[in-house]
């Protein structure tokens, strides 16, 4: 377990920093202590082992703290947000505690347990016991309560047991080449699990965990610079933010590796962040449900991914029969760190897991049976007269010819039953004639006729970069509509 690895590093390396907490370094040995006090503290809360919590902490070092410590007693921790209000109610209702800071909701929940400035204090000022038991440990053990984007529904909610967790923190130490001269920038909260599961990675492997105020795309920059960072995670509109807003004279790392999921990165993203920026850009596709299922690292520049060792990919139809190679279709995947089904929703398990198989609902293609293609959601489908793409298709064209700004793309159903194109724009730096010129160019290889441009004041997206579609076609009426 991730207390054990602290431990380690606390009795071999006790002075190496493992976290730095905006501007405040802990100590493995610090850390360790604290893990410590906090399991005897929270072990009197009364959660039984194998019980569930929801954390909602906004202070860095107090919730690694608390998630760690619930990870040593067997206990599963859910992350959710200040600022979720009554999403986070089904959640709180379903686990056997809520643990948050008092400014964050309690709606829904059946306990609830105070993180309090005086609480913390007093338990991190315990008197230091060498002689703690050593708790139990097993493969099942819960660990993490995830849940899905949402994207394209309601949130659904899933359980890493102990393996699964383990499995994930091995796989960010292999992808990235994490060790303990590595050094992370948390640039997601901890509810997106590729970031909590890359943070106890590093954690494990020895490094140091950076956290600081990140209000601006600029401030990613300076914390590279500042911290020394050599590893982080981004999604590709957050690569494009930090690369428009790199500060005068900013001098690219000697050594930067940048793991980006959640949206494919395009060709001219790569190569613009790879001359600026990084020296490596590492583009994973998988799920919670799945685990790792492909990554594209920098030496390729087509698109396509390599199939992890273990996973097995198909591409079948509409009636789930296999199509042979080169064939766009469905993708169904086998890993070794899949979930079985969600929690409480039977309906949501038999639609996406059939037969040992998650259909994670995005199309693709596979180049020889272990190159992966990622072309899109299948329910995103734009459909042109029987003509179908895939909206990241088009808005990967469009931001090569509007390089600034955010692109969201989709499709309405007019009077006449005919699905008419539209474009989002979010502060692309170009008039509306040289807007529509740029795009008009983008879209002509594509034969989708005309097309709307509307410019708005955002792109809606999720933790994870992905954008939500359904909150981009109901923001039409808050932007301005115009077209060729």
């Amino acid at each position: 377990m991730s207390a054990d690895f602290i431990a380690f590093h606390a009795i071999e390396r006790p002075d190496a920093v493992a976290l730095v907490d905006h501007g405040r370094t802990v100590t493995f040995a610090a850390c360790n202590q604290d893990i410590r006090n906090l399991t005897r503290a929270l072990g009197e809360l009364g959660v039984p082992r194998g019980g569930s919590v929801a954390l909602g902490c906004d202070e860095f070092y107090a919730q690694w703290l608390l998630l760690l410590a619930l990870e040593r007693l067997g206990i599963a921790t859910a992350s959710f947000g200040a600022g979720e209000g009554t999403a986070s109610a089904s959640l709180l209702a379903s686990v056997d505690l809520a643990l948050s800071e008092p400014h964050f909701p309690a709606v829904g929940a059946r306990r609830h347990h105070a993180i309090t400035g005086e609480w913390l204090t007093h338990v991190l000022a315990l008197d230091a016991d060498d002689h703690v038991p050593a708790l139990p440990c097993s493969p099942d053990d819960p660990v993490r309560i995830l849940r899905t984007s949402g994207t394209t529904g309601s949130p659904k909610r899933l359980l890493h047991p102990r393996s699964l967790h383990d499995a994930w923190v091995t796989r960010w130490i292999v992808l990235t080449g994490l060790t303990h001269r590595s050094r992370l920038l948390l640039t997601m909260s901890f509810t997106v699990n590729g970031m909590y599961a890359c943070a106890t990675a590093c954690l494990r492997a020895g490094g140091t965990v950076v956290a600081v105020d990140l209000q601006e795309p600029r401030d990613i920059a300076l914390a590279i610079s500042g911290h020394a960072i050599t590893t982080l995670i981004l999604a590709p509109i957050q690569i494009a933010r930090v690369l428009d807003a790199l500060p005068e004279g900013f001098v690219k790392p000697p050594s930067l590796t940048i793991c980006s999921f959640g949206a494919a990165v395009s060709s001219a993203l790569r190569s613009r962040a790879l001359t600026l920026l990084a020296t490596e850009l590492i583009d994973m596709y998988g799920s919670n449900e799945a685990g790792f299922i492909s990554s594209t690292s920098s030496r390729r520049d087509d698109g396509i991914g390599a199939v992890w060792p273990g996973v097995r990919v198909e591409i079948v139809d509409e009636r789930d029969v296999p199509l042979p190679l080169g064939q766009m279709g469905k993708i169904r995947v086998k890993t070794p760190d899949m979930v079985q089904g969600y929690l409480g929703d039977p309906e949501a398990t038999s639609r996406m897991f059939k037969d040992g198989w998650f259909f994670p609902g995005d199309l693709g293609i596979l180049h020889e049976s272990r190159r992966l293609q990622i072309i899109g959601r299948g329910d995103d489908l734009l459909n042109f007269g029987g003509h179908k793409l895939p909206p990241e298709a088009l808005e990967r064209a469009i931001l090569k010819t509007v390089t600034l700004g955010d692109i969201g793309v989709w499709s309405v159903r007019n009077a006449d039953g005919i699905e008419e194109l539209f474009v989002g724009v979010c502060d692309a730096g170009f008039d509306d004639r040289e807007l529509l010129k740029r795009v008009t160019e983008a879209l002509r290889p594509f034969h989708v006729g005309g097309f709307h441009a509307v410019r708005l004041p955002r792109i809606p997206r999720n933790a994870n970069g992905k954008i939500q579609r359904d909150l981009l076609k109901s923001m039409v009426a808050s932007g301005t509509t115009f077209s060729p």
